[in-house]
């Protein structure tokens, strides 16, 4: 079965969760009491990751509610985006040094600090994988393949799984034989614009579901034709499917339950 899980703009939005586990005095009363949230993604991380002890209280949080989910942080802004992509002015948390200096992956000291943040904060949650989101400004150049290559290699030499949200002018084909080179996992929407699945190979991409537009609210169509496609497509067994936005944790829900009635 997919592995399930939410996008979480900050730890507030927990409060739209059921717990994924009953307490042990008690008795689930059926399938919905619960969800079947197995990842947890924390999207405050692109702007501020948290310090040392906020970071394992953060991930202590989640766990509170989510007591089997994995933890996973996106990689710091200072990282992956460059000085015109308006995150550094977004931001509280920040590295001395020239804004030019930072994103895009660059092989400067002032990165490699910027990266230190968020490899701490990564442990400090006992994450195994971080989500790297690059923005539109991030083109599908040699000097960005070779960078992200390099970026790539490094997190696996430190144990790190790299899952990574692009955005911009990358083609379907070309990021398909980049992951497949770079041994990385790519995160997509999973619906078009109209609510239609995304038509394309499931191979190396996780699925983003959002609470926007035709998504806003996953019915039963609309969450019975992404579990659809997935079979047909022979990608439902190792499928990764994210719900992201206000309705993450109902949108999970509903899937969950297309899923079962599916009986696939």
């Amino acid at each position: 079965m997919p592995r399930l899980g939410v996008i979480l703009q900050d730890e507030h939005a927990l409060r739209a969760a059921r717990p994924s586990r009953p307490a042990p005095a008690e008795e689930a009363a059926d399938d919905e009491a619960v969800d079947p949230v197995q990842l947890v993604v924390l999207r405050s991380t692109l702007l501020n990751p948290p310090r040392a002890a906020a970071a394992r209280a953060l991930a202590e949080q989640v766990r509170s509610v989510h007591p089997n989910a994995v933890v996973v942080p996106y990689v710091w802004h200072l990282v992956s985006h460059g000085e015109s992509d308006g995150l550094r002015e977004a931001g509280t948390r920040t590295l001395p040094g020239e804004a030019r200096r930072f994103g895009h992956l660059q092989d400067t000291p002032e990165a490699q600090a910027a990266w230190e943040v968020s490899l701490r904060c990564a442990k400090e949650m006992g994450s195994d994988t971080v989500i790297l989101r690059t923005p539109p400004s991030f083109t599908p150049g040699t000097i960005n393949q070779a960078r992200l290559a390099a970026f790539a290699e490094a997190r696996a030499a430190e144990g790190l799984r790299v899952v990574w949200e692009l955005d911009g002018l990358w083609e379907p084909a070309t990021t398909l034989a980049l992951a497949r080179k770079l041994n990385i996992d790519t995160l997509v929407p999973a619906f078009e614009g109209t609510g239609r699945p995304v038509p394309q190979s499931y191979e190396r991409r996780w699925l983003r579901v959002d609470s926007a537009g035709a998504t806003e609210r996953l019915r039963g169509a609309l969450a019975e034709s992404l579990v659809f496609a997935l079979a047909n497509a022979d990608a439902l067994e190792d499928a990764t499917i994210l719900f992201a936005g206000g309705r993450a944790h109902a949108n999970l829900r509903a899937f969950a339950r297309s899923l079962d009635a599916a009986d696939l």
